[in-house]
């Protein structure tokens, strides 16, 4: 074999080495969005590695914090004329993006075209139910380590619809049994502010958190001639409190024109009692002197009956 043949091999025998290697592995290359958070789980090589549910610590190792992620798959053999592609490790993305549910009895006003109204019962038995709004995110990379370990992959929205929703409707139904139905009407705010504490504080421990939790649409009873004798009771209440409105108008009407009449009469009664101290002996003799001409009484008559002219005086 001359020296040309043996290089013509050579080059062959390589080719055919980079033509297996290529063809023994691939790989996929995905993006990692920034409301994501990455987990690279390997698959082969370290048996502790593929554990990594199995507590929070190895799932933080498994954290990715690039923005591009490759999965690898190898070619191996699995029969006599058969290969396969098996993948050398495993992502797993966490999405962080906030979600918002609607828990509603129909489909027009609810995320679901399932009934997912709240349901309970008040003190004295009076059904009911509500719809209630939630809004959760997970926010931190952490918080998404938390997440992924207690729920094995499972998506935001469908933990909201399942678990949280569940918690949400079981601490209602608790409270609500200890308040009547009027206490109910009346002490919504702190009804869902047990509701909310609760439901908050629990999740939390597993990566969510909780942003708005509150009732929506009112209530509706399951009978409905409660809610009719309620409406009764409401507008009997508001025509009783109409009237007592007028009532009272006339009666400040009435107060007020004899308090006029009252000040009035003072007013008079005190003028006259200044206009009678006034007029005293001194001042009558002030103003005859003031009014006084100087001349002396005019006196008609004969000498027995004189007459006093009291016109030309008083003039």
């Amino acid at each position: 074999m001359n020296k040309f043949s043996r290089i013509v091999k050579l080059i062959v025998v390589f080719a055919l080495m980079a033509f297996c290697l290529c063809a023994c592995s691939r790989r996929e290359v995905h993006t990692i969005e920034a409301n994501q958070t990455a987990f690279l789980i390997p698959l082969k090589g370290n048996t502790a590695n593929q554990a990594s549910f199995e507590s929070e610590e190895l799932l933080n190792e498994a954290k990715v914090a690039a923005k591009q992620v490759s999965i690898t798959y190898t070619r191996e053999k699995v029969g006599p004329m058969e290969h396969q592609w098996i993948a050398d490790n495993m992502l797993i993305i966490v999405d962080r993006t906030p979600v918002t549910r609607e828990w509603a009895d129909t489909a027009n006003i609810g995320t679901s075209t399932n009934n997912q109204a709240i349901y309970a019962e008040s003190k004295e038995s009076i059904g009911f139910s509500v719809g209630m709004n939630c809004s959760a995110q997970i926010y931190t990379e952490q918080d998404a380590v938390k997440f992924l370990y207690s729920y094995n992959n499972k998506s935001l929205a469908d933990i909201m619809d399942s678990e949280i929703r569940a918690r949400v409707e079981s601490d209602f139904v608790e409270i609500c049994a200890k308040y009547t139905m009027a206490e109910i009407l009346t002490e919504k705010q702190a009804i869902m502010d047990y509701v909310r504490n609760d439901v908050t504080s629990y999740f939390a421990d597993r990566g969510i958190t909780i942003t708005v939790l509150g009732m929506k649409d009112g209530i509706q009873y399951d009978d409905p001639s409660v809610q009719s004798a309620i409406n009764a009771a409401f507008v009997a209440n508001r025509e009783s409190e109409a009237q007592a409105v007028k009532n009272q108008t006339k009666i400040d009407a009435a107060k007020a024109d004899a308090d006029a009449m009252l000040i009035k009469a003072n007013a008079e009664a005190e003028a006259n009692k200044v206009m009678s101290e006034s007029i005293t002996e001194e001042l009558l003799k002030k103003q005859m002197y003031e009014k006084w001409d100087g001349k002396l009484p005019i006196i008609s008559g004969g000498a027995s009956t004189p007459i006093i002219n009291v016109d030309e005086i008083m003039k």
